[in-house]
């Protein structure tokens, strides 16, 4: 039983190597091909081949896609990097992983948990597996460039052990940028959204030293076959590309993308709410910066397609050319005013549609095309069928290989892209001619592509085409699982003494009605992990609540800190940083309000919070493991991560009511 006045111990030993638990065998990968795989990241259809823009400058992708076989109706699953990318990797619809939030760590989904990602599939075949750039979710790491942060930072959701060989480095998916993020060139004020030409080498940008990297690899004949992923993170913001690219495409003579002002008129309530004043659209239109956006996307795809010629020309220098197969897609889409939308998400063509190409030596003929309407999440077993091996039973999508041999064969289902999740899900549909999409209440559009290319026209109220909306919606997910633990698997009810015990893993999340009760108790936190603070410097473990009450411990500047909101003031008790290694931490929140933090061999450090006889209420919201920011605020904790290292004990332990006071 716990005493009250308990203290929080912290114990901290160096770092060590882990005995690994036995890996099976790997399979011989001998004979085989190898796979070069290319994923652009924002990459729309601003391709010469797919003709999304008279001015795009594309001439690498359009030889790639000559050289074996193209797909113009390619859809990613999502229309965000995180779960597009999930969902990819995983063979996994979102819906079936229950990943759809960019900031929801995918690695923490209990549905995908002990199923092969494709680069681990393949390593466990025999493949040498590398990686260079973003495969995974990562991002910029914000102004500071930081490992961890936001959207994950420039480690991302990585995948370390999926990898052989890394680049930048072990565990980081994007080099660090010469010229960070915020410059604020266009002059907008969005931080994350600028464009810019710069005065650099394109080898001195974090997609030239991927391509370096990876064009070397391709120049070296490996010890077996491999599976080489390649990110490119143009043309992702910010916009920042060398000066030539921009001066390729001069800004009195771009051409604007085919929109109408009227074309949401048609459109339900649910899919609005982007077109209000003062959103993107209106920004772009007052300060007149419509001509400069596109330009500046251009000249990014442009700088992409010469990040592709690089990587062609390495492959086609070495030893690996004959054998090799290559595969160039995107994440997902991007609109540039259509619909008054910017960014990505929502579920019209312009965010779902990306290029896809495959070159198969001794398959694919060149310049083959297949207008089926095809998925990013057919790529795994695609992928599997191409090398000949066995494809795990979880996949969900299905294989090209039949295209791929036979262009004129035909599919019986339709593309998938999911937006929102649980009950709050909508879904499309697309196939050769039309798309459908049903919003989480029930409303919906109809688009004709045969004479709608731009979706200006919704039929979905048309009483003629309800055969096709319910042939279509047949292929929609009937349930959306959720990627974390059921409450009923956390919380087991209270002791006999009145205390209830949580055994938590990072990725928990309980809603307030789901955590057990706080007013009258004092908490108890036990944890035991591997910290590393280059990556961990600033998350947080475990919460309960928010900013109006609450508490929660977390790392801030790798110092453990355990602090109480109570009324919107926070309280707080810090202890000196920690070292990398193994740590445990023990925290105490007691009934009367005594914070203890202490360090065996060093001073005892206790606070105290405005509250007596246990907490004065119960926090409006519930429990959360490793959340970026959780109960922080952005404000205050602007790099706040979700503990990323190995969390080997999370126990939290509600202390027994005090007596009249629950």
């Amino acid at each position: 039983m716990l005493l009250r006045g308990t203290l929080i111990l912290l114990l901290c030993a160096p770092a060590f190597q882990a005995a690994s638990a036995a890996t099976p065998k790997s399979k011989s990968a001998y004979g085989k091909p190898n796979v070069l795989f290319i994923i652009a990241d924002d990459l729309r259809d601003y391709t010469g081949w797919l003709g999304g823009h008279p001015q795009a400058l594309t001439p690498h992708m359009d030889r790639l896609a000559r050289m074996g076989m193209r797909f113009p109706n390619a859809h990613c699953s999502y229309a965000l990097c995180n779960p597009s990318r999930a969902s990819l990797m995983s063979g996994m619809l979102p819906s079936s992983s229950g990943v759809f939030g960019n900031e929801q760590d995918w690695r923490r989904s209990i549905r995908i948990a002990e199923k092969a990602t494709l680069p681990e599939h393949l390593r466990d075949m025999g493949f040498l597996t590398a990686a260079a750039g973003k495969i995974f979710h990562a991002n910029h790491g914000g102004p500071e460039a930081r490992l961890a942060g936001w959207h994950g930072g420039r480690r991302g959701f990585e995948q370390d052990a999926a990898w052989e060989q890394r680049f930048p480095a072990p565990g980081v998916q994007i080099p660090e940028m010469q010229v960070r993020i915020g410059q604020d060139f266009n002059g907008l004020g969005i931080w994350h959204w600028d464009w810019g030409a710069l005065d650099l080498p394109d080898e001195l940008t974090d997609d030239g030293a991927v391509t370096q990297w990876a064009g070397g690899f391709l120049k070296q004949k490996q010890k077996k076959p491999f599976f080489l992923a390649v990110g490119l993170y143009k043309p992702h913001s910010p916009w920042y590309v060398p000066r030539k690219y921009f001066d390729q495409h001069p800004l009195d003579e771009i051409v604007l993308p085919e929109a109408r002002a009227d074309d949401l008129d048609d459109v339900p309530a649910f899919a609005k709410g982007h077109e209000k004043p003062g959103g993107h659209h209106a920004l772009i239109l007052a300060r007149d910066k419509w001509r400069e956006a596109v330009q500046a996307y251009l000249a990014n795809v442009a700088f992409c397609d010469a990040r592709l010629g690089e990587l062609l020309a390495a492959l086609e220098s070495g030893p690996n050319a004959k054998n090799t197969i290559v595969i160039f897609t995107s994440d997902h889409g991007w609109y540039l005013g259509e619909k008054q939308m910017w960014h990505k998400g929502k579920l019209w063509e312009e965010a779902t549609h990306v290029p896809l190409t495959v070159h198969a030596p001794g398959l694919t003929k060149p310049d083959s095309v297949s207008g089926e309407a095809v998925s990013l999440l057919d790529l795994y077993p695609t992928v599997c069928d191409l090398l000949k091996v066995a494809k795990p039973k979880h996949l969900d999508g299905e294989s090209l290989l039949p295209l791929l041999k036979d262009p004129s064969a035909k599919r019986a289902r339709p593309a998938i892209t999911a937006m929102g999740g649980a009950d709050k899900a909508s879904y499309a549909a697309r196939d050769r001619r039309w798309r459908y999409i049903r919003y989480a209440d029930g409303s919906e559009e109809l688009y004709d592509h045969d004479n709608d290319p731009n979706e200006w026209m919704n039929l979905a109220s048309l009483p003629e085409h309800e055969a096709v909306k319910k042939e279509l919606a047949a292929h929609f997910p009937k349930v959306f699982q959720s990627a974390r633990r059921p409450a009923g698997e956390i919380v087991k009810g209270p002791s006999q003494d009145g205390s209830e015990h949580l055994e938590l893993q990072i990725g928990d999340e309980l809603s307030a009605g789901e955590s057990p009760k706080l007013a009258g108790r004092g908490v108890f936190v036990d944890a035991a992990f591997d910290f590393n603070p280059e990556v961990d410097m600033d998350s947080t473990l475990v919460g309960h609540g928010d900013a109006k009450l609450g508490w929660v411990l977390h790392l801030v500047d790798s110092a453990p800190t355990f602090t109480v909101f109570i009324n919107g003031k926070a309280g707080s008790a810090t202890i000196s940083p920690l070292k990398a290694g193994h740590c445990q931490l023990r925290a105490t929140l007691d009934y009367d309000g005594l914070i203890s933090l202490a360090e065996p061999g060093r001073s005892e450090v206790l606070e105290r919070a405005p509250f007596t006889d246990g907490f004065p209420g119960n926090p409006g919201k519930g429990i959360a493991a490793g959340q970026s920011f959780g109960i922080l605020n952005v404000k205050d904790y602007p790099n706040s991560t979700p503990f990323d290292g190995a969390v080997r004990r999370l126990r939290v332990t509600f202390l027994p009511p005090v007596k009249g006071k629950s």
